[in-house]
């Protein structure tokens, strides 16, 4: 797998709201990205605690590292959150959300863009239900999370590989940065 990954601040400030991990074993990878509600360090320190809790113990299931991650944001501003497991031996996809981190995985053999099931809400320190989504993945394959600092006007151009290319180097005139915290991970599966 090679990957890409972006963070950028709003206004140019220090620090970002959004955080990110991407984490390499020998037969996966296990990624998360993060955007705590407003910005600076307060939105921070929320999205941190995603970030942390996958570092720590990355052999959970998805649905228990945001349970676990919901239950610290408790007297925090609270977060919106991606978590992806891929395993390279089996070709396979888990991935859970909560809010509006948008997640595309493209198939350019078959001209296809999928789009796994996002669920509603932000992690806050009640409890909730979260959905963990299997998906088979073809050799070739690429996928893209980012936060909504990040605008993609044209989804199904991310198809063509030199578009992608572009998009990884936050080159592609498909991609818009909006005036907000900004983060991407985007990779293709071998």
């Amino acid at each position: 797998m090679h990957y890409t990954t972006m963070i950028r601040a709003k206004n140019d400030a220090a620090i970002s709201g959004d955080a990110l991990t991407v984490k390499l074993f020998e037969n996966i990878c296990i990624l998360a990205i993060a955007d705590g509600l407003g910005s600076g360090t307060e939105a921070n320190a929320s999205a941190t605690v995603v970030i942390k809790e996958l570092e720590e113990n990355p052999e959970l299931e998805l649905s228990e590292l945001l349970r676990r991650s919901d239950l610290k944001m408790l007297g925090l501003r609270g977060a919106v959150a991606a978590v992806m497991r891929v395993c390279f031996q089996r070709n396979h996809i888990q991935f859970a959300s909560i809010g509006n981190i948008s997640c595309y995985i493209f198939r350019p053999s078959e001209g296809k863009v999928i789009y796994p099931r996002q669920t509603r809400g932000y992690l806050s320190g009640r409890t909730q239900h979260f959905v963990v989504q299997a998906l088979e993945y073809k050799k070739g394959d690429f996928f893209l999370l980012h936060t909504d600092g990040i605008e993609i006007t044209d989804i199904r151009s991310l198809l063509l590989e030199n578009e992608f290319i572009k998009l990884q180097q936050v080159q592609s005139s498909y991609l818009t940065l909006k005036n907000d915290d900004a983060s991407l991970i985007a990779a293709r599966l071998f």
